[in-house]
């Protein structure tokens, strides 16, 4: 899955998920590379917004979502927040309940983790 498709598919709802002003996120990035240095910044400036944002979000979504906020999390350099959020158990089944557009994006994430 190349970016253009993963800010436009599944992905989107993750971003929206996370809450105020995180849905353009993706929008504004060309690349995988460039959605991590944004997210990254952005966290580091406005004190853990993404970290909060994520850990909030992660008690509402589906567990479909769930499973791509945490590839979401470990694309964006935050896997301890993704190993966190998931008891340890961050990549245990990591795709059931997730139809195949969720799995190609979880499969983006995997390719483009630092």
């Amino acid at each position: 899955m190349n970016y253009i498709a993963f800010k436009n598919g599944p992905a989107s709802g993750i971003f929206a998920g996370l809450g105020e002003g995180w849905a353009d996120v993706p929008k504004l990035n060309e690349s995988f590379e460039g959605l991590r240095w944004s997210v990254v910044n952005r966290n580091d400036r406005d004190h853990g917004s993404f970290v909060k944002a994520a850990r909030s979000y992660s008690s509402t979504c589906s567990s479909g979502e769930l499973r791509l906020l945490l590839a979401v999390c470990t694309m964006l350099d935050f896997a301890h927040v993704a190993d966190d959020l998931a008891g340890g158990r961050a990549w245990q089944d990591i795709t059931i309940g997730c139809d195949l557009r969720y799995r190609a994006a979880i499969a983006a994430c995997v390719l483009e983790a630092p």
